[in-house]
């Protein structure tokens, strides 16, 4: 497990700021952030964003499809009149393709970053200021950390199980533990630097 010696409450932050970013880049960044993220995924040797990327294939085409279809401009293919797909919704389709295949990658990094422990201690400290608008930070913090234990000890299951098992997770399980112990952290220069960082980032990019 790589430690990168910063609060997992900064790396989730740093990937949420870089799902905004990719959106508001065009793509000539996008290949220079590409190019920079298959050069991480190979050093760390990472290979969940491959895993990712197969699962969400069919999501991708479809993404691809949506845009192709439904965004007006020159038909890519005059021959069939209205039933051509567009240029400019092709070209819109890939980029957003694009993007969300880099978003992919950049998850495949935090949670090869990060324990599933680490994680949910990530989320609980983001979700702690929603306290006093009535969320419980904790409840969910459970919620995930059963949904995680259960999503690695169960088999692969078919499409016609899936009502079944999104049903039974709004059910509490009875023979489980309802406890979970997280370790928090507390925040360090380190975490202020690459806030900072992030930020200045975010920044550039939505000039």
């Amino acid at each position: 497990m790589v430690n990168l010696l910063i609060n997992p409450a900064t790396r989730i932050s740093i990937w949420l700021g870089f799902a905004v970013t990719v959106q508001a880049i065009g793509p000539s960044t996008l290949l220079l952030v590409t190019l920079l993220s298959v050069a991480a995924l190979m050093a760390m040797r990472v290979t969940g964003a491959l895993t990712m990327l197969r699962r969400t294939r069919w999501l991708l085409l479809s993404l691809l499809l949506i845009y192709s279809f439904a965004t007006p401009g020159d038909p890519a293919l005059p021959a069939l009149g209205f039933l051509s797909p567009s240029l400019q919704g092709l070209h819109s389709g890939i980029v957003q393709a694009w993007r969300l295949a880099l978003l992919l990658a950049a998850l495949a990094l935090l949670l090869h970053a990060c324990s599933r422990e680490n994680l949910l201690s990530g989320i609980y400290i983001l979700l702690r200021p929603l306290r006093p608008l009535g969320l419980d930070p904790e409840r969910v913090a459970v919620r995930l950390w059963l949904t995680l234990h259960y999503a690695e000890q169960q088999p692969r299951k078919n499409i016609l199980s899936w009502w079944h098992d999104l049903r039974a997770t709004t059910e509490p399980a009875p023979d489980t533990a309802t406890h979970v112990n997280l370790e928090l952290p507390s925040f360090t220069w380190r975490d202020g630097l690459a806030l900072s960082l992030v930020a200045l980032l975010i920044g550039l990019a939505l000039s």
